[in-house]
């Protein structure tokens, strides 16, 4: 299809509510273009729609999200995400049900057949034990990065399961957008406690359905500890279910629940009745309220969280499509405005320390398809393609700054503030730096990098067009 008849099909919306699920389809159509580097869409399509983007909306990253719907539409993406969202709710579905029966089979295997009676301290330990404890750790990790054994995890896995390009970008996007606004711990947190409360639920229904069918005699016992030790636990335990009217065993019946087992078959009704509601009771209490609780608290969290969720336009992964975006007026160069007189800008300082460790060449946002030169043996060459690898760069040149440093960028590629101000900060602590413009980007594409890249002090007789003359510079040092 030609790019006149696309443009006959660009809605002209009037600014519709984004959420979170447009940025989620915006950043997966970001990856997925910057992933092709191929013709996926036309230069006209591409035109017309950023045209149509900058009258939709003032705002820029209403246009960014009003351009990612149109192109989404053409692609698999939207199918591919509301797959996505339908296939995790059936795995979370799933889980709790299994949850739920996990704990019900739990209840009733603790409870037993009611041949023998219930030791209603093991029986209360049996019940919320690993509750309790993975609740613990997952409060002491609240001050941690979110661990990987865990329900929310296990979600996440299975949903990524499904091979297809298409998804593999969703899953990405999800987990990128939740980390860079903090609710990955929520979301792993909600699902966590989702699974703990159907749980608890599952032990407190298998609780209900053993008491009801069958009748129970319960017991403490204890070969060193005196009666009132576990009096008094008993008591402490009970005191919060009794105040939402669960009953509290009072000293005889705790008393009378200690003694042998041959006078078992005479403990009445009544205290059958109250240590079943206590043990309900504290079930209840200590284990499923807490979870739910919490479930609602992260769910809370996720949701504001996502509500309030921003695309970051400064960073290097939108630059370029804010630019694009952006009206004529700011169309020139980068997005910053010119400085005001050459005083501003950029320069090297003159006094920087020669660096000891061998020549470096870093690719700055590359091409995955792009063939390197033979570089010489003694030359370490690092990729800065991720935000990961850009911030490990930097590492690497500050711990041990290099007697050279050859950075090579993409000519076809908009420049912009973002890579601007990660090639300043990388060439700050070397003192010979040199840029290779690698690619097939047009002159004036190359005269606005040379421009730009002479605000930030690198020198214009260093920005070489041809790989020969940049290794030719880099072998002076090696």
């Amino acid at each position: 299809m030609s790019g006149q008849s696309r443009q006959g099909v660009i809605p002209q919306a009037s600014a519709p509510a984004y959420g979170f699920a447009d940025r989620w389809l915006a950043d997966a159509l970001r990856l997925s273009q910057q992933r092709a580097r191929s013709a996926t869409f036309s230069s006209d399509q591409l035109d017309a729609v950023a045209a149509a983007a900058r009258q939709h909306s003032l705002d820029p990253e209403q246009r960014m999200l009003y351009r990612a719907r149109v192109l989404a539409a053409q692609t698999g993406l939207p199918a591919a995400q509301a797959a996505w969202r339908q296939r995790g709710r059936l795995i979370l579905v799933l889980i709790l049900l299994l949850a739920f029966a996990g704990g019900l089979s739990a209840a009733l295997g603790v409870m037993g057949s009611g041949h023998a009676p219930v030791n209603v301290l093991w029986a209360l330990g049996a019940l919320l034990g690993i509750n309790l404890a993975m609740l613990l750790f997952w409060l002491v990790s609240l001050g941690m990065s979110p661990g990987v054994l865990s329900a929310g995890h296990l979600w996440f896995w299975l949903n990524a399961r499904f091979y297809g390009r298409e998804s593999v970008l969703l899953a990405q996007s999800f987990d990128s957008l939740n980390q860079r606004a903090g609710l990955t711990r929520w979301w792993l947190a909600a699902i966590s406690h989702g699974f703990w409360s159907a749980a608890l639920a599952g032990s407190l229904a298998g609780l209900l359905l053993a008491l009801s069918l069958r009748s129970y005699a319960f017991v403490w016992e204890t070969t060193i500890l005196p009666t009132p030790v576990f009096t008094a636990a008993v008591q402490g335990l009970g005191w919060l279910p009794s105040l939402l009217g669960f009953p509290l065993p009072g000293q005889a019946t705790v008393a009378a629940a200690g003694q042998l087992t041959t006078e078992l078959a005479v403990q009445s009704d009544g205290d059958r009745r109250i240590w079943a509601g206590w043990l309900c009771g504290a079930v209840l209490v200590y284990g499923l309220v807490p979870r739910l609780m919490l479930l609602v608290f992260s769910g809370w969290r996720v949701l504001a969280g996502q509500r309030s969720l921003r695309l970051d336009l400064h960073s290097a992964d939108w630059a370029e499509i804010h630019q694009q975006l952006s009206p004529a007026s700011e169309m020139a160069g980068v997005t910053d405005p010119a400085p005001a007189s050459p005083a501003h800008q950029h320069s090297r300082n003159a006094d920087l320390a020669v660096g000891t460790a061998a020549p470096l060449v870093i690719g700055f946002e590359l091409d995955d398809q792009m063939v390197w030169p033979v570089l010489p043996a003694t030359v370490e060459r690092l990729l800065a393609g991720s935000r990961e690898q850009r911030q490990a760069a930097i590492t690497r040149l500050e711990q041990s700054p290099p007697r050279a440093l050859l950075l090579v960028c993409d000519s076809a590629q908009t420049v912009d503030r973002g890579s601007l101000a990660w090639l300043t900060q990388a060439s700050g602590s070397v003192l010979h730096v040199a840029v290779w413009l690698s690619g097939n980007g047009p002159t004036a594409r190359r005269d606005l990098w040379r421009q730009q890249l002479q605000t930030i002090g690198l020198d214009a007789a260093r920005v070489f067009d041809d790989a020969q003359a940049a290794l030719r510079w880099l072998e002076e040092f090696v």
